[in-house]
């Protein structure tokens, strides 16, 4: 019996080393939600609830996960964070305290902020439900990496380790930042598109700078911003570009 006890232990602790490693500590940006009971993908390039009447900006939503299991994230305009426990046995995560800011997004966004957040805004007394299976992350052509997880009962979310790039490839080309790496003013080249919002956000996800750019200003003081990687998100006419500057 005691045998059988001790095959039984061993068993849960190797699921519950099975979880890869990069799945913990970086930002998780979400790409996609697929709902295999009624076959609809929720898709978030390019995102625009009102279709474009009135249009929003593109929306960035992300979750990071630390190997203590507590997480944080945005959705659409609100934060989460919390913690999540793995089942000894399955090697399954599930959410067992989570807490979110309440900000009217907007109504269709205020619906499917619930979606994007998912099983790490579900409580539930059955351990079985809305449940993280299989979480698995594997490495892209491109360096990045994707990660991606089932719930019970039946959503596959998509995530991806780089920010969503909305901009098409013509207006991506037109675009340049420099110097990079950055001591402390970086410039912004638009070759006279009209740009909106500069948004500077940090490893982590947050939102370090954010600059309203006009036909005299095209620059984004970076001097007080600690040395590091940054993300720089340029928006235009709703939508983005995304570039990866060194701080020196």
């Amino acid at each position: 019996m005691k045998n059988i006890v001790f095959l039984l232990a061993f068993v849960g602790m190797t699921n519950a080393q099975n979880i890869d490693p990069d799945f913990f500590n970086q930002t998780w940006y979400l790409y996609e939600v697929y709902d295999s009971d009624f076959e609809i993908t929720f898709v978030v390039d390019g995102y625009q609830p009102y279709a474009g009447k009135p249009t929003i900006d593109q929306i960035m939503p992300y979750i990071i996960i630390e190997d203590t299991f507590e997480f944080n994230g945005v959705g659409i305009c609100n934060t989460i964070n919390g913690t999540l426990e793995e089942d000894p046995i399955e090697g399954w995560l599930r959410t067992v305290t989570t807490s979110q800011t309440t900000n009217t997004c907007g109504f269709y966004e205020d619906q499917d902020e619930r979606l994007i957040f998912g099983p790490f805004a579900v409580v539930n007394p059955d351990p079985t439900f809305f449940t993280i299976v299989t979480p698995t992350v594997s490495d892209d052509s491109d360096g990045f990496q994707t990660m991606q997880f089932g719930t019970q009962p039946f959503l596959q979310y998509t995530y991806r380790n780089t920010p969503i790039l909305a901009l098409g490839e013509e207006e991506r080309n037109k675009i340049a930042v420099y110097p990079n790496p950055v001591n402390d003013i970086l410039f912004i080249d638009t070759q006279s598109q009209p740009i909106d919002t500069v948004r500077v956000f940090s490893m982590a996800g947050t939102i370090v700078s954010e600059v309203v750019l006009s036909p005299n200003n095209h620059i984004v003081n970076t001097s007080r911003l600690a040395k590091g990687i940054y993300f720089v998100t340029i928006s235009a006419e709703n939508r983005t570009q995304t570039f990866k500057v060194v701080k020196e």
